[in-house]
């Protein structure tokens, strides 16, 4: 297994992956002192995957976004998209309680509403249901992952390569370093040439995954699955009915409006921009 410092951020897959400051407000509205960080990565040029437990909004709510596109440098970039409420949305599985929740439930989405994004958010992983209707990995299987440890400088971004250490019906155990920050970090295999997401980076405690017993101290991940896959699909579709439910009642919604960076559904189940 490997650890190092991603060399090129603004080449594939890293240009897809960026870092998430979430700006919350607690009881009468009032700014919470701490900024959460965390990883994500775009599927879509409006869809960030990240995971649910960095989305928690149990005791505070998020009321801003500050997302930083294939970030690498102790000096933030430029390139950053500051969103407020409304026009973002959050999604997660309705049933997540943070801590309390199963590897499985621990995914979310931020969904954003603005009608004219930055260029960077048209390059994304490659998202497509009828590649994991079909597919199948296993143990010591080349995977990696990249994202923003926080036992690494600060908007660094850091990539680990090493094998599948097991596969259960709803996770992908791996290797490699658990840290706050890297929750929502993407896994990923190269099939084809291409570099395919296959889980979802959440704990360093695989005892709610059905791990054997010697593998519950490695890393555990969401695996992508149809279920995740179809859960995922379901929000995109719900939020963009919204926002095209909204554009369409609004008189100046006209030409660029707000569904240009809104993915559609092929009939494969892919969603393209």
């Amino acid at each position: 297994m490997s650890r190092n410092r991603v060399a090129n951020a603004e080449i594939a897959p890293y240009e897809s992956i960026c870092l998430i400051e979430m700006y919350r407000v607690g009881e009468n509205d009032e700014p919470v002192t701490f900024v959460n960080r965390s990883t994500g990565f775009l599927i879509a040029p409006n869809v960030i995957v990240t995971a649910g437990h960095s989305l928690d909004e149990q005791d505070t709510h998020i009321e801003r976004l500050k997302i930083y596109p294939h970030q690498n440098s102790r000096i933030k970039s430029q390139d950053v998209l500051e969103i407020k409420l409304p026009d973002f949305q959050i999604r997660k599985v309705p049933a997540y309680n943070n801590p309390y929740c199963f590897v499985k439930d621990d995914f979310g989405i931020i969904f954003l509403k603005k009608p004219e994004l930055p260029n960077w958010t048209k390059q994304y992983f490659k998202w497509e249901r009828s590649f994991y209707e079909t597919l199948s990995l296993a143990e010591e299987q080349p995977i990696r992952i990249a994202g923003y440890p926080i036992d690494r400088p600060d908007f660094e971004m850091w990539e680990e390569s090493g094998g599948i250490v097991q596969i259960t019906d709803r996770c992908l155990l791996h290797p490699f370093t658990t840290t706050k920050r890297n929750s929502g970090s993407p896994v990923w295999t190269m099939i084809g040439g291409e570099p395919r997401i296959v889980g979802i980076h959440v704990s360093g405690n695989a005892a709610s995954c059905g791990a054997l017993p010697e593998n519950r101290p490695f890393g555990s991940a969401v695996l992508i699955t149809e279920r995740v896959f179809g859960m995922i699909e379901e929000w995109v579709q719900q939020e963009q009915s919204a926002v095209e439910k909204f554009s369409h009642s609004e008189p100046s919604a006209q030409g660029n409006g707000s569904t240009d960076f809104i993915p559609q559904k092929t009939t494969s189940g892919a969603l393209v921009s």
